[in-house]
Parts: structure tokens; sequence; C-alpha cells
């Protein structure tokens, strides 16, 4: 086992701080939460001078509060204009558009890079982990990449990593045995793919034993009814951990399991009434998105966590802004209609929502076939007019190029897209 050597040698290759980095924000965590908003305003600071001196667009600005909220779009549109022409070090190519559908482009320097795996490690550490133990990853391209440095660094991190794509029942069995028998003391990924996984040992006839230390969910939504069945079936703690890297959000969940610790010393985050997050990357000079929209909606709290850290708590991710469904007369709701309708029925493990012009179809994983739907029917068709609304039982997901799962998905042609994913 390489241990900290193997993490020493990829913060010498990527010229990145991940190590002194993880260590210090081991020690800030248990901060007061004045002591690091001091922290913060001082990084804020130092970032808006940074933005008016070296950014033309910017430098009409007297104070941070004044700066517009953007978005891929504008950032996109002014890729050049963004970028610090005054910054000499490592530039690193970063492409999102995975969930959203709209592709974006854009630049992060060493210090967001050693923020970014600083704070993935953090949320590791709660588990109990220790770097260099063995680490299965369960995801897809938006999780991790697969070129031959990519692939080095994960050799030199010791993770085994575990495609999300096309999870056969063959497929499942391997992992299972993989994981079982490979010594894995950490398994980490999409929430959607970890807890099917689950679905899959729970019914087998012979479950195979892990020593996993824990399970680190990320990437998608992790509700309370997944969280049950991926520690029954893993023998050992879930946790979540969210990031959305363009905005500089990185927060994990410590074991109180009350909400994710977002770690401020890295962004300047803001919520609006809305709900939406908008974040400002303060570690990243290299590229300035000021005041970015993450096209997240979360709930904050208030209340500090009896664990101790200072962090400020975000009680709930409750998804993207642009998880809608949305008719032809106007009527909108957010999926969370869909999920709180369904939250208490112990029938439903897993759901989709397909839409197009013409028709909407609610996909329901359950434990059992053939089930009444007569009341969702009705109240969906209340909220939502279509011309056809139906109800399905078990049929494949469909996944985007990213191989999260959505909870919906406006598509072309429903009946397309089913027939595409094996329905």
């Amino acid at each position: 086992m390489l241990g900290h050597g193997g993490f020493f040698l990829i913060d010498l290759m990527r010229r990145t701080s991940t190590l002194g980095l993880l260590r210090q924000l081991e020690i800030i965590q248990f901060e007061s939460p004045a002591a690091i908003q001091q922290r913060q305003k001082q990084s804020q600071m130092n970032y808006f001078d940074a933005l008016r001196s070296s950014i033309p667009l910017y430098a009409g600005y007297h104070s941070f509060e004044q700066l517009p909220v953007i978005d891929k779009s504008f950032a996109n549109q002014h890729r050049e204009g963004l970028m610090n022409s005054n910054y000499n070090g490592k530039r690193v190519r970063k492409k999102t558009g995975g969930s959203t559908g709209e592709p974006f482009v854009y630049f992060t320097g060493a210090l967001s890079q050693s923020y970014l795996w600083a704070g993935i490690l953090l949320s590791w550490r709660v588990t109990g982990y220790r770097l260099g133990e063995p680490v299965a990853f369960l995801a897809g391209s938006s999780l991790f990449s697969s070129g031959f440095k990519e692939m080095v660094y994960y050799k030199l991190m010791n993770i085994s990593l575990f495609s999300a794509f096309d999870l056969s029942q063959a497929r499942m069995r391997g992992y299972a045995d993989a994981m079982a028998s490979g010594g894995f003391r950490l398994l980490y990924g999409y929430a959607s793919a970890i807890y099917q996984l689950a679905q899959y040992i729970l019914a087998s006839p012979k479950r195979p034993r892990f020593n996993l230390r824990g399970v680190v969910c990320t990437a998608e939504m992790l509700t309370p009814t997944m969280r049950e069945i991926i520690e029954t079936a893993f023998g050992a703690p879930c946790l979540n951990q969210y990031g959305c890297n363009d905005g500089g959000v990185s927060a994990y969940e410590c074991e109180r399991k009350q909400g994710l610790h977002l770690i401020t010393t890295r962004s300047y985050p803001e919520v609006l009434e809305s709900g939406k997050l908008i974040s400002t990357d303060l570690s990243n000079q290299t590229f300035f998105l000021p005041r970015y929209d993450t096209g997240d909606l979360v709930v904050m709290d208030d209340n500090p966590c009896p664990c101790g850290r200072g962090f400020p708590l975000i009680r709930e991710v409750i998804g993207r802004n642009d998880d809608l469904v949305s008719d032809q007369e106007g009527n909108t709701v957010h999926f969370m209609f869909f999920a709180y309708m369904f939250r208490e029925d112990s029938r439903i493990s897993a759901f989709q929502v397909l839409y197009d012009e013409r028709r909407l179809v609610i996909n329901l994983h359950c434990y059992k076939t053939e089930n009444e739907w007569s009341s969702y029917l009705k109240r969906t068709r209340e909220a939502l007019k279509f011309e056809h609304i139906d109800f399905l039982e078990n049929h494949s997901f469909v996944l985007p190029a990213s191989g999260k799962h959505r909870f919906v998905m406006r598509v072309d042609d429903v009946d397309v897209a089913l027939a595409h994913c094996g329905a």
C-alpha cells in the first residue's frame, strides 16, 4: 500500500497541494463559524480585488454585492473575457454539461484542483478511511476519466473503477464479488448505481460479505430509502457528498447525517429566495466565475451541527433548477412533486419521469408488479395537462451520456427514448 506516498506523488505530478490542504481542512472544519467566516471574508476581498484588476468586464464594479449573477451561457459567450491573462500557473481545462445538456468549458488552477480532491477526501475521512486504502468507484464519465494520466493517478490512490453503465444482472454479480473479495474499504460513486447494486445484493440468495468502512454517494440525490437499502446491503454507514466544481462547491455529510457541511474557505455561497444556489469559487483566479448560478436548489440550515464542525450546513439539496416538467399550457412542476407523492409508498424503490410535447410517462421501479396507480394518475392530471399520461413498471431508466440518473427528462419522443433503453 502506497498510503500517503501515492498522494504525495500525485501532488508532485500535478503541481497541486491536496495533502497539505486536506490537513488544513481537517483542522479548520472544527473552528468556530465566526473564525471560518473571517477566513472566507479575507478570501472574498482578495478575489474581488483580483477580479477588478484582471478582468475589464468587472473593472467598473465597486463592491462584490454589485456583481450580476452569471450562468453557463454568459460564461460561454465571454470565455476569453473571463480568462485571467495575469495568471502564470498551470491551467486545467474542464468540461461540464452532462446533466443540463448545455456543454460548458472552463478552466481551473492548482489551488482549485487541490480543493476539489481535498474536499472529496475529507468526505471519505468521515467514514474512518485512511489514505491509500483500496477504494471502489462505481460511476460514469462525470466522476472519473479514462485517460492515461488519470489511470496512473487512480493507481497511485489505490482506486479501482467500476462502470455504472449497463448494470446487468451478470455485471452486478461480478461487481459484488469483486468488491467483497478485493478488500475494499470504501465505496464511492453515483447514488443510483450504488442503490441498484445494493438492491441486487439484497435479492441474491447468497449475499457476499464486505469489509467497507463506509459508502459515500455523490452526483445524485440520496433518499432516505436509498440510504437504508445501501447500509443494509453493504453493512456500513452511507454518507452523502455534494459538489459543483465550476462553482467551487464542495460539501460533505458527517457522522450525524443532519446535513452537508459546505466548505466555505473555498466558496462564497448565496441562496436566493427561490432556493437557487449561487456560488463563487474563491480559489479559482484562473478563470473567473463570480456569482455563478450552479443550477441547483438547496435549503440551508441556520442551526449548527452537533458534531462541532463550523462549516455552514446545507439541510437538503432539492435538485436541479431544470428538473422541471412543463406542459403546453404553461403548467410547471418540479420533480419534487413526484418525489413527495411517492416517498411514503413502500411499493416504489425508484422512479423517472419522461415527457415530450404530447405524452408523459412515469416509470416506477417496484418490488411487485401490476399495481394500482389511479390515485397518482388523478393527482398528476390535476397538475399537468398532457394528451397522454401513463404509468410503467420496472422498465429500464433512460440515462444521459454522463450515466447519472435523472428523475425528470425532456425528450424528443418518449417512445423512441424508451425503445433505445430496452423498454
